[in-house]
């Protein structure tokens, strides 16, 4: 299978559909759920026995944390500045 083509253009655009279709998709939680019920009832109608549309779907579950994890590491490291501690400093703390 091909790489997928993923970028921040393709994903504005798709979130601008979903927000065209129901303004409360500018929630990043609300347009997931939107996405996440198209997966199914693309899967669901695909033309393929039941046992196999459930692998794929476990797939997609496990391809679709891994993304998650991804986005979310490059967030945090994103965050955290290069070359010196990271923690919380309380009043109090020497």
């Amino acid at each position: 299978m091909d790489q997928l083509k993923l970028s921040k253009g393709l994903i504005e655009n798709i979130k601008k559909i979903l927000v065209e279709a129901d303004e409360r998709a500018e929630n990043p939680l609300l347009a997931s759920q939107y996405l996440a019920a198209i997966t199914g009832f693309l899967v669901g109608n695909h033309n393929l026995p039941t046992g196999e549309k459930n692998e794929i779907m476990n797939e997609l579950v496990a391809f679709t944390k891994y993304v998650y994890e991804d986005v979310s590491g490059q967030r945090q490291d994103a965050i955290r500045p290069k070359g010196e501690a990271f923690g919380i400093w309380k009043p109090g703390d020497p």
